[in-house]
């Protein structure tokens, strides 16, 4: 019954462990995106007005209307945005596929030998993830002693 309660509650504080991390990283790709966007917008505005097919005033203002238009900038800003953020997810998520995998397979098993299985890797999986991410044991020397 404790072994239940306990593998239970890893297998959960896993999973919004990961879905934050998820959550967080498709908030920055998001800003970072969107940033992104409006600065493609804006270069190829830019290009487009030094381009004129007619050298006319008319074709200018055109130009103008478009370059500055509240609503195209703001189009392109949540287009980026939403995109990063599905982007900043799915890759937040792929770092934690393996973790999640246990974690699930522990939340699901009624089977006290799967459980077992389930909380030893996703304890395993944890503590690698630590030794990779939390230490600087496996950066590359080659980066540090040029």
């Amino acid at each position: 019954m404790a072994f239940n309660f306990v593998a239970n509650a890893a297998a959960i504080a896993s999973l919004a462990s990961s879905a934050f991390e998820a959550g967080e990283m498709g908030a920055r790709e998001a800003r970072q995106s969107s940033k992104r966007a409006v600065a493609i917008k804006d270069i190829r505005d830019f290009t487009g007005d030094r381009v004129l097919n007619k050298s006319s005033e008319k074709h200018n203002a055109m130009k103008a209307i478009v370059r500055d238009s509240d609503f195209l900038t703001t189009f392109h800003k949540i287009g980026g945005g939403v995109t990063g953020f599905f982007k900043g997810v799915f890759d937040g998520m792929k770092d934690n596929l393996i973790t999640a995998g246990f974690s699930i397979i522990t939340l699901l098993s009624k089977n006290k030998t799967v459980k077992t299985i389930g909380v030893a890797g996703l304890g395993i999986s944890t503590a690698w993830d630590f030794l990779k991410n939390g230490t600087n044991l496996f950066t590359d020397k080659s980066l540090i002693e040029k």
